[in-house]
């Protein structure tokens, strides 16, 4: 009985002891710079293909606005 009365006191201080610690996040990830992405871009008159590095949200934010553009060309 006696051995009874130990765990279950001592269960109650351990709980109350991890209640109290700040909890810290272990999975909190540091801020990452987006990847960037190579096009080889053909201009017209030239032999030479330029190269151009964006995000893949550039990529698509240009795509859309030339969309955009030809739907309003109509």
């Amino acid at each position: 009985m006696l051995t009874l009365m130990m765990s279950l006191a001592l269960a109650a201080t351990t709980a109350e002891a991890s209640a109290s610690q700040p909890v810290t996040e272990t999975a909190a990830k540091p801020a990452t710079k987006p990847k960037m992405i190579c096009r080889r871009i053909a201009d017209t008159g030239s032999r030479l293909a330029a190269r151009e590095c964006r995000t893949q949200e550039d990529w698509d934010r240009q795509a859309d606005s030339i969309s955009q553009q030809l739907k309003g060309a109509k």
